[in-house]
């Protein structure tokens, strides 16, 4: 492994609507309320994560557009690119619908390690959270470079389980030629209704396969079912701030608590 200062998580899965960024954004504020400097890269065309913790990018604002550009002249240093969140310990690298061109036309080369060789010369933040795009493309693909672990966050449906399953052999091919012993780590079941035999089943089955938490598993937990979720989304704000005895805020804070003390092990 790279010696690096920071825990670099990709938030990932290439299943639209499943609440990466829901995650991204939650976890991101958990980790800093349990004392952990954390910072955002926001990778998604659609810089939900940004906008989800309220912050505005000006026209002068670089972001992760400029961080990961082809051409040397357009681009800039991710530090360059970082903004404070309305949260203590808790900044971003702004997301922005061009990255879309990025994904569309290549990163050029050296762009799949582009984000790595930035992210390994930050100091000051005990952990990353990359939000990826739904998809397994190029920017997805620069992000599980740069990382150490992967999260991967998806609903309790059989279509999740299947691309959970795509996403692992995608790891494993990326992690092949990676320095950072790349694996997925975490899981996190989202939106989750315990009530049906769908979903009991496939919580039954990610416990089996990838082990109790407490066990030193990868399953970190789920994240009930409510609207509250949706509110705190509009309202530019993680669900804990939102409606902070919910039962989406109660687990996303202890998700956070527990991934804080393995990141601190």
């Amino acid at each position: 492994m790279a010696d690096r200062k920071t825990r670099v998580i990709a938030v990932a899965m290439q299943k639209g609507g499943v609440g990466k960024t829901t995650t991204t954004i939650n976890l991101a504020a958990a980790l800093a309320e349990a004392g952990l400097s954390v910072l955002v890269v926001d990778l998604d065309q659609q810089a939900d994560s940004t906008d989800g913790l309220g912050v505005v990018v000006g026209d002068e604002d670089a972001t992760a557009f400029e961080v990961l550009h082809p051409e040397r002249g357009d681009r800039v240093a991710l530090v360059e690119a970082i903004k404070p969140s309305p949260f203590d310990r808790l900044h971003i690298v702004p997301g922005h619908r061009a990255i879309r061109t990025h994904e569309k036309y290549g990163l050029g080369a050296g762009g799949q390690l582009r984000l790595a060789r930035q992210l390994d010369a930050l100091t000051g933040y005990d952990v990353v959270l990359i939000d990826c795009p739904p998809n397994l493309g190029a920017i997805t693909e620069a992000a599980l470079h740069a990382a150490d672990d992967v999260l991967a966050v998806l609903e309790a449906g059989p279509d999740e389980v299947k691309a959970l399953v795509t996403l692992g052999e995608t790891v494993l091919d990326i992690a092949e030629g990676s320095i950072y012993d790349l694996d997925i780590r975490y899981l996190l079941l989202t939106d989750y209704e315990g009530n049906t035999k769908t979903a009991q089943n496939v919580r039954a089955g990610l416990l089996r396969d990838w082990g109790e938490w407490s066990a030193g598993g990868a399953y970190l937990g789920e994240i009930p079912h409510t609207v509250r979720v949706r509110e705190a989304k509009d309202r530019k704000v993680p669900v804990f701030i939102h409606a902070p005895v919910c039962s989406a805020a109660v687990a996303y804070k202890d998700a956070g608590k527990r991934l804080a003390e393995r990141i601190r092990a």
